[in-house]
């Protein structure tokens, strides 16, 4: 059977709305947009509204640009993720606004030399890389050069968020700019969570350490408030410490009026510039 060859340059341009309603069997009719295998992609103005699954997924591609994508699903919506990107490079994603009942964004495994710009997110999980290490196939599970930029945050779960499972899967996480953020009743503002368990019990690796390695991460520019008292979280692997964590004039108040707290474990980093709450690198 003759292998289907990839699509080398699409536009995809709509303004109408892609509507993922059940059919009267209540089987679902649509589960996402897809663009796969594609080199010189843009996708631009498209509205997402209850889709059952992703919204937005963008799977081993090379140059693709989503600008302009409006999502939108309820609160309580499990895995309705509103822009995957995953074992692709080179992917940029501009203008979008993302009201969904998972992350807001969400970087899988195997993706290299992304930027993620103007970006609002609410209500939703927020802007996360991961999660990896939940033994996906790859030998190595790697995000590498990842820049977000310019993003507002509110309402939401997690603001900025790097998350992997416990276990022996090996990756790592390298290279990530976070700048520009503004946060409004976030839970969780600035994340990193090694011992990532979503239903708390019965997770692949649950009580070991994560293989991911975690390093060179930049947070400058975060600002606003956090539903919960520390809004700053970095829980890393006790067998693979994240290093090079930076910090850079941030400012993150509890509730808008009180001191926040910051959490560290297994972290080796440096602030810049005023922080608050005061660091715990």
């Amino acid at each position: 059977m003759a292998m289907a060859k990839p699509v080398l340059s699409l536009l995809v341009h709509l303004h109408a709305a892609l509507l993922f309603l059940p059919d009267p069997a209540g089987v679902a009719v649509y589960n996402s947009l897809t663009i796969a295998n594609s080199k010189n992609v843009v996708v631009a103005g498209v509205r997402s509204v209850d889709s059952e699954l992703f919204h937005v997924v963008v799977l081993q591609c090379h140059g693709v640009t989503v600008r302009g994508v409006t999502v939108e699903a309820p609160a309580d919506s499990p895995n309705t993720d509103g822009i995957h990107l995953h074992m692709s490079s080179h992917v940029s994603v501009y203008d979008a606004r993302i009201s969904t009942g998972d992350d807001c964004i969400s970087v899988g495994p195997g993706n290299s030399h992304l930027w993620i710009e103007r970006v609002a997110c609410g209500p939703g999980h927020g802007i996360s890389i991961g999660s990896l290490g939940k033994q996906q196939g790859m030998e190595v599970e790697a995000v590498q050069n990842v820049t977000v930029k310019t993003t507002w945050f509110t309402g939401t779960m997690n603001g900025l968020r790097i998350k992997t499972w416990g276990g022996s899967k090996r990756g790592f996480v390298t290279g990530v700019t976070f700048a520009d953020s503004t946060m409004s009743g976030v839970d969780n503002p600035i994340i990193i969570d090694q011992n990532y368990c979503p239903d708390s019990s019965g997770c692949p690796g649950a009580g070991r350490s994560s293989s991911i390695r975690i390093s060179d991460v930049r947070y400058v520019g975060i600002r606003g408030s956090s539903a919960t008292l520390v809004a700053v979280n970095f829980d890393c692997s006790r067998s693979n410490p994240c290093s090079g964590i930076s910090l850079q004039d941030v400012a993150l108040t509890y509730q808008n009026r009180a001191a926040a707290k910051s959490y560290c474990r297994n972290v080796q980093g440096t602030t810049l510039g005023l922080v608050l709450p005061p660091s715990c690198l």
